[in-house]
């Protein structure tokens, strides 16, 4: 993985805000669980409300959790005052998420200034601890400048 610099000397506390703030994220019991200039992890214990008919979790529970860590990703390389949205993503289910928990790994693979593109690798781990890769994902987050205020969110 290439070696980033971030732009904002206090990104780990900025994105740690950015994941609290995203309400649908504390929904799913999301945990932050890693983050450097251009990766972030996060960990998402299985529950049965987040989960499909078959027990395992939804598939679109797996897309959005592999474009929130794409956007963490993002988010550490950004300037103080910017926002990340998700510009757009593809997410290919390579297998059911059975297990007890989500581990998801966003990393950026090209910084620009105004989109920058990232990939997610998303596992399903099981009771004891062997994890199976699940989904991976791509995508382009959009780095809106001055956007961190309620005018970039709607609100």
């Amino acid at each position: 993985m290439p070696t980033f610099e971030p732009r904002n000397p206090d990104f780990r506390a900025a994105v740690s805000r950015r994941v609290v703030a995203q309400g649908y994220l504390t929904l799913l019991g999301v945990e932050l669980t890693a983050l450097e200039p251009g990766s972030a992890e996060f960990h998402v214990p299985y529950r049965p409300d987040i989960g499909q008919q078959n027990g395992f979790f939804h598939g679109g529970v797996v897309g959005g959790i592999a474009e929130a860590v794409m956007g963490a990703a993002a988010a550490t390389l950004v300037a103080a005052d910017a926002n990340i949205l998700g510009a757009e993503y593809t997410v290919n289910l390579l297998a059911p998420g059975v297990g007890t928990a989500l581990h998801a790994v966003g990393e950026v693979i090209k910084p620009g200034r105004r989109l920058i593109v990232c990939r997610a690798d998303i596992f399903a781990v099981a009771e004891d601890g062997t994890s199976t890769l699940c989904a991976i994902a791509q995508g382009a987050m959009a780095a809106i400048e001055g956007g961190s205020g309620s005018a970039a969110t709607g609100r």
